[in-house]
């Protein structure tokens, strides 16, 4: 009998998590791949966000890139976990009108509208810029209002379209009036929309800025929308990996992105996110001393960070594809250390179930 199929004392079986996969679409006509569609006016910050994120360029070189001036189409695949693909729009363009840019298929699929507003520039036109998008798309019925995803897929036309609205560039803001300015945009957003258009659009706003960790935060949170027919089964997983270890956090995150792709269900505490994401550059810096490839399916780290109350261990398992396992608990939890790693094996098996089903079947 395989050891993974033993009910050992304190452990937990994946089944009855993969029994909440939702079932996917199958229409060969829409594109599969997840995509994030990057908008806003000149040089707001979309492209830095870009190669930050998915290309791991240094914060402090972004002021030397070129304005982009055509349409850029980037699969970052090869880079990310996520099978994604960004599209980079150029900010002189009118986006939803230039007749030399092709749109037929670029909304169609999985879809996350990301639209970056300079906090530090006048923000009337690019508010005017962005109720003119959405107006576009409200009449072609793409924009995804929060409906059930079943919901969703029984209506006429499939509403596939989420849209974030990255107030970028915070950095330049003392941070007592970071939250007051995020407010007026986000009244001004959603004025100008019932005004001018008169739709009602459920949008999430976000701080940001690529020299701060809240850029992460903000593109993982895009994450968890792009994949919400398999986030039920990640935080499952997780949340039972923490119940029975006796952990305080456990994260999926993608080494490269260093965005977090799912968390337990109880994850609140972001500046624990922040020490993640510190600790597995560390990892990897480290790492990258000793091999050109710093993970692989043997990679298993324990560190003791010394808290100002109590000890805690950061634990993390590579399982595949830029995805690693990261958990956080109590020092005197690693007593238990043999049936922790028993656990971890066993999710990982299930993670790699879930990814299994997930590639037999085309996504909706």
């Amino acid at each position: 009998m395989d050891d993974d199929d033993v009910q050992i004392p304190g452990s937990y079986n994946q089944c009855s998590a993969l029994a909440n996969m939702q079932p996917h679409g199958d229409d060969p006509e829409i594109d599969t791949k997840p995509k994030i569609i990057l908008m806003g006016m000149r040089r707001s910050g979309k492209s830095s966000i870009k190669n930050v994120v998915f290309h791991k360029m240094p914060a402090n070189e972004t002021m030397f890139l070129e304005s982009t001036t055509k349409l850029q189409k980037d699969d970052v695949s090869k880079n990310c976990f996520m099978d994604y693909v960004v599209y980079d729009f150029p900010g002189q363009v009118d986006s939803m009108t230039d007749s030399a840019i092709d749109y037929t298929n670029m909304f169609e699929g999985r879809c996350a509208l990301i639209y970056v507003i300079d906090v530090l520039e006048d923000k009337g036109p690019a508010v005017e810029k962005l109720v003119s998008i959405l107006s576009t798309l409200d009449r072609e019925n793409k924009l995804d209002n929060g409906l059930d995803r079943r919901t969703a897929e029984q209506s006429k036309h499939s509403a596939n379209v989420s849209v974030f609205v990255f107030i970028h560039k915070v950095d330049g803001l003392p941070d007592d009036q970071r939250e007051e300015e995020q407010k007026r945009i986000e009244t001004s957003i959603r004025d100008e929309l019932n005004h001018a258009a008169d739709i009602t659009l459920n949008f999430k706003t976000w701080l940001t800025s690529v020299y701060e960790y809240s850029i992460f935060h903000a593109l993982s949170d895009v994450n968890e929308k792009l994949i919400d027919h398999l986030l039920p089964t990640f935080e499952d997983l997780l949340h039972r990996l923490k119940i029975t270890c006796c952990m305080d956090t456990t994260l999926l995150m993608d080494v490269s992105a260093k965005c977090y792709i799912a968390k337990d269900n109880d994850f609140t505490d972001h500046n624990k996110y922040e020490m993640c994401c510190d600790m597995l550059d560390l990892y990897t810096d480290i790492a990258n001393i000793y091999s050109h490839q710093p993970y692989d399916d043997d990679s298993y780290s324990c560190v003791i960070l010394h808290q100002v109350t109590a000890p805690e261990v950061m634990l993390t398992k590579y399982l595949r594809n830029n995805l690693i396992l990261v958990c956080l608990l109590q020092e005197s939890c690693l007593k238990e250390r043999g049936i922790i790693n028993q656990n971890i094996r066993k999710f990982s098996k299930g993670i790699g179930k879930v990814l299994q089903v997930q590639s037999e079947k085309p996504c909706s």
